[in-house]
């Protein structure tokens, strides 16, 4: 049998790297493999950071992956099975360019390039330092009001970092709006590093990113708002005539400041204060009119001392009526007759009662135009005129009139 074996060994070895070849042929045919870069870009891992030291400035982040698998396990991979990472074992400070590396679950894989294939990064001596932080206010509290010095909490923060950066942190600003605030403010507020001049410092960690801030505002001792009331006089006897209405009253500003040396009684003002008074009883039209307030004796306002703007709408009471006019004929050709049907049409009138009432019969025209018509029978569209420009209309009814032209003259109307 040994003997058999040596004498066909060769055949033997023939055999088996056909019948190999045969399976990969069929396995290829079946799984073949894909040459593709990976579909989404890849992070990039640091590992064995070297104690005591960080990068400097910002790190590439993302790596792009080339690799040649069967179809099967491009079906299966995920970028959860996909590592990239650098080695930062054994290095100390310095400027260092470290190649890529790849890890990957799933086999078999070969990986074919990594895009950037190496990294530059530059490794600093790390520190922390307790910063104070700063808050600023933008804008001012309302007319009358003062705030408070701003109270961060916590008032201190630790940032970590590169020694070159944490040397240039002058603090931690936290920005909080204070523009017309009347009442205590407390907030949230990020805070940003920086430097003296006041310019962002990136590339810290802090031990928190925000601070609550609060702020005590309060009215200025000897001063308070309060809200400004116009005394209208005469609108009852205004609109108890019926022509007129008044349709909104507004006055600028609707508060003031008022201050006095008696903080009694400026304690005791009822919290408004009135205008002196504004008469329309003889208005017709919108009022604008800048009126003084009515002080109590030892107060004065803060700020502009002319008084208040008070804007009063004034519009006319508007009414509709219903009447009937002839039906006028103009424009007919000489030695020609012309009879309408109807003689008369109805009109809606609307507006300002005191132009309804005032209404003369002559104010209101109902006409057709004859003009360049011959004898026969036309259905025309009445045209109204009506003088006092305030008023509108609906009509006429009926919206057409028959008239018919004749050369002899018509009859009595039966």
């Amino acid at each position: 049998m040994l003997r058999w074996l040596q004498e066909n060994f060769g055949t033997l070895l023939l055999a088996f790297v056909l019948a190999l070849s045969v399976w990969v042929a069929a396995v290829s045919s079946s799984n073949p493999l894909q040459i593709d870069t990976f579909p989404s870009s890849l992070p990039i891992e640091y590992r064995n950071m070297p104690e005591g030291l960080v990068i400097l400035g910002d790190e590439p982040t993302e790596a792009n992956l080339e690799i040649n698998a069967p179809q099967s396990v491009w079906q299966e991979l995920s970028a959860q099975d996909i590592t990239i990472y650098a080695d930062l074992r054994g290095l100390a400070e310095g400027a260092y360019t470290l190649p890529l590396k790849a890890e990957i679950d799933e086999s078999p894989v070969q990986v074919l390039s990594i895009s950037p294939a190496d990294v530059e990064l530059t490794l600093e001596q790390s520190a922390t330092r307790r910063v104070a932080v700063e808050v600023l206010t933008v804008g001012d509290p309302a007319l009358g009001y003062r705030a408070g010095d701003p109270l961060p909490s916590p008032a201190f923060i630790d940032v970590t970092g590169p020694v070159s950066r944490i040397n240039q942190v002058f603090s931690l600003r936290a920005e909080i709006t204070i523009a017309n605030s009347q009442e205590n403010l407390e907030t949230i507020v990020p805070l940003i590093p920086t430097d003296e001049e006041g310019h962002e410092i990136p590339g810290l960690i802090l031990e928190t990113d925000e601070v609550r801030v609060s702020i005590q505002i309060g009215q200025e001792a000897g001063r308070r708002l309060v809200s400004v009331i116009p005394i209208i006089e005469g609108r009852e006897g205004l609109e108890a005539a019926g022509y007129y209405q008044v349709t909104s009253i507004s006055v600028t500003p609707s508060e003031v400041i008022v201050a006095s040396s008696n903080r009694q009684a400026l304690a005791e003002l009822p919290g408004y204060v009135e205008t002196l008074p504004i008469n329309i009883l003889e208005r017709t039209a919108e009022v604008e009119q800048r009126v003084p307030l009515n002080l109590p004796e030892g107060f004065s306002i803060v700020g502009d001392q002319s008084g208040v703007l008070i804007e009063i709408g004034i519009e006319p009471v508007v009414n509709s009526i219903n009447i009937s006019q002839p039906v006028e004929v103009q424009g007919l050709a000489t030695n020609l007759y012309a009879q309408v049907a109807p003689e008369s049409v109805s009109l809606i009138l609307t507006g300002p009662v005191a132009t309804l009432e005032s209404l003369e019969e002559q104010d209101v025209r109902v006409v057709v135009d004859l003009l360049d018509l011959g004898i026969g029978t036309y259905q025309l569209e009445p045209q109204v005129i009506i003088l006092p420009t305030d008023i509108d209309y609906d009509g006429p009814i009926p919206a057409t009139a028959e008239v018919t032209i004749s050369n002899t003259p018509f009859g009595p109307s039966p």
